[in-house]
């Protein structure tokens, strides 16, 4: 009859099955029976925190912690692939390792190492590719500075991005900023939190123990070490930087 309105769909479709993904690297997921789409969420690894230091010279001496760093980006897609999904399909990630904090005795003096970005990249069926996914990625926090450092392009600490999600694109939050040098003991500061409710940024240090504490997975920025140390065995150097938290997948099936 004309002008009558076509009823609307009342299906609920059900939850088949939750996959949770915490290794980091090339990682998959297999589809199971019955599915009619796939809910994923994705987070990058957060960036180490920043080394704190003391200097002590002619001048007298001075203190500067590092700065946090920053926490990932999160993402939430639906992936519709009900006319080519079959059981025993698999869709494949590479999920980001959480990044370094800086450490004196290690090799990345200069910041905290950046953490590692997670992607969904395929859809297979055996070794046939199904489906690529067109850049859907969460990307890993900046590492933060550490104390007599240098950022290059200004990135140090920042949060990691978000992109072509279709239901949510949430980026990281940056670390808290290196603090200006103190001629007074200065603890460290905070890592970012990640684009999404987990993944808190880890604590700076304090002046007492010096070292910060490491970003919650997923995605959680390190905090950075604090300027001095007086508890420590290197009290004349400061407190090392907190790693990243590393990323993670969940994946929710329904039919």
């Amino acid at each position: 009859m004309l002008g009558a309105s076509r009823a609307a769909s009342t299906r609920e479709y059900q939850l088949l099955d939750t996959g949770t993904i915490t290794s980091t690297g090339s990682q998959s997921y297999t589809i199971p029976d019955g599915v009619l789409y796939l809910e994923i969420e994705i987070w990058g690894g957060g960036g180490g925190g920043g080394l704190g230091l003391t200097d002590s010279g002619r001048g007298g001496t001075t203190y500067q912690a590092g700065g946090g760093g920053g926490g990932a980006g999160y993402v939430k897609h639906k992936y519709y692939g009900a006319q080519d999904m079959r059981a025993d399909d698999t869709l494949n990630f590479t999920i980001g390792a959480g990044g370094a904090g800086a450490d004196l005795a290690g090799s990345n003096e200069n910041t905290g190492t950046d953490g590692g970005d997670t992607t969904i990249d395929t859809h297979k069926r055996l070794s046939a590719t199904i489906t690529t996914f067109s850049s859907v990625k969460a990307y890993g926090g900046m590492g933060g500075l550490s104390a007599g450092g240098f950022c290059i392009g200004d990135t140090c600490g920042d949060g990691g991005t978000a992109t072509n999600g279709n239901v949510t694109n949430s980026n990281g939050k940056g670390g808290v900023a290196q603090p200006s040098s103190s001629g007074t003991c200065m603890a460290g500061v905070d890592g970012g939190d990640s684009g999404a409710t987990d993944g808190t940024g880890g604590d700076g240090g304090n002046i007492l123990t010096g070292d910060a504490s490491d970003g919650d997975a997923p995605g959680g920025g390190g905090g950075s070490g604090a300027g001095c140390c007086s508890s420590c065995s290197h009290i004349e150097v400061g407190g090392d930087g907190g790693d990243g938290g590393d990323g993670k997948v969940i994946v929710k099936a329904y039919g």
